[in-house]
């Protein structure tokens, strides 16, 4: 009994003392912190994390064999189902329909009349639509040179780059697919399917998933770490970026759950950034923050619901730096700077 209470005093102690030294410790770094400010010298700057150092990648490896979203959508026709088929992510690439504006405008061009009728699928959205068709190879798509933009309430709709419309072969598998397919294959530019599939966001699904929801990545169950989630958001949307390993402008093979800056760059300079139109802007402030500056309060999903393509949820967040991007210092949120977005990616 005696050893007992011997011990237990033993372990008090090494605790009591262990604590005092961590409080002198705290107390000197204050106090020196303090000299500084007092000299008028600037606070050390916390040191950058290595984007590279955590987790693996699938560089150069063949392109897993995952589960489709047709099969995710068997168990998810509830929830996801209805709305999948108008996410903008599912349709970044998809059918031109005969009575689309956008084939329209090409069908009323007499010189392209031609090409119109040769069109099969379109990509883009609100700022910019490109025409494609599929070409002979397998997961292979051409690019129509000839643009469209929608109209705005000052603009009309119109045409761009009209002098010598010609398919091209390799722009879009060089240069887009990467973020407008599925299951793409850096090494042979091809792709698995057109589109982003649940696999893109999701990783290889493991089937056992369907009795243990935690096993998927991003699910609700779980909590992944910051630099996980937005490692698979900014494989598209950090558009400043390029792959390591094959200079594309994406990355080689990224598969959820890896970490992406193992093989792509991208220039995180202050002077960079502040180069950038709001938009992308704001997706690299908050991607630094991330994986230099170690941060886990704030991803890309505490903002955006990618299912239900809303951003209601920004509301919640406490206001920082990161909001003057879209938003005044003072006045109400509901007001939304207005700018317009340029991307070299892109290609508008």
């Amino acid at each position: 009994m005696r050893n007992d209470l011997a011990k237990a005093e033993s372990r008090r102690m090494r605790r009591t003392v262990g604590m005092s030294l961590m409080a002198v410790a705290t107390a000197a770094g204050l106090l020196l912190g303090g000299v500084r400010m007092l000299r008028g010298e600037s606070p050390q700057p916390r040191q950058a994390l290595n984007p590279a150092a955590w987790g693996s990648d699938h560089v150069g490896k063949p392109v897993p064999e995952y589960v489709t979203g047709d099969e995710c959508l068997f168990c998810h026709r509830a929830d996801v189902g209805p709305a999948w088929t108008k996410n903008r992510h599912q349709r970044t690439v998809r059918e031109a329909e005969t009575d689309s504006a956008p084939l329209a405008a090409l069908k009323n061009e007499l010189s392209l009349q031609p090409f119109a009728g040769e069109v099969k699928l379109l990509l883009g959205g609100k700022r910019q639509v490109r025409y494609l068709k599929p070409a002979k190879g397998y997961g292979k798509l051409e690019l129509l040179s000839v643009a469209w933009t929608p109209g705005t309430p000052t603009q009309a709709s119109k045409l761009l780059s009209l002098d010598q419309p010609h398919w091209d072969p390799q722009k879009f598998n060089d240069a887009c697919a990467g973020c407008h397919a599925t299951g793409v294959d850096s090494k042979n530019r091809t792709f698995s399917s057109l589109s982003l599939d649940c696999y893109v966001c999701h990783g290889d699904a493991s089937l056992a998933h369907s009795k243990d929801p935690s096993l998927m990545l991003l699910a609700k169950q779980r909590r992944d770490p910051a630099r996980m989630v937005i490692s698979v958001c900014a494989q598209c949307h950090a558009r400043t970026g390029h792959s390591g390993s094959t200079g594309l402008p994406f990355s080689n093979n990224f598969v959820a759950g890896d970490n992406l800056f193992r093989d792509f760059q991208v220039d995180w300079s202050p002077a960079r950034i502040a180069a950038l139109n709001p938009a992308d802007r704001h997706v690299l402030e908050n991607v630094r923050a991330v994986v230099l500056g170690g941060k886990e309060d704030v991803t890309c999903l505490t903002c955006h619901d990618v299912h239900k393509q809303s951003s209601l949820k920004h509301h919640r967040v406490a206001p920082g730096e990161i909001c003057l991007n879209c938003h005044d210092s003072t006045g109400s949120k509901k007001v939304r700077k207005s700018y317009e977005v340029h991307s070299a990616t892109c290609g508008y």
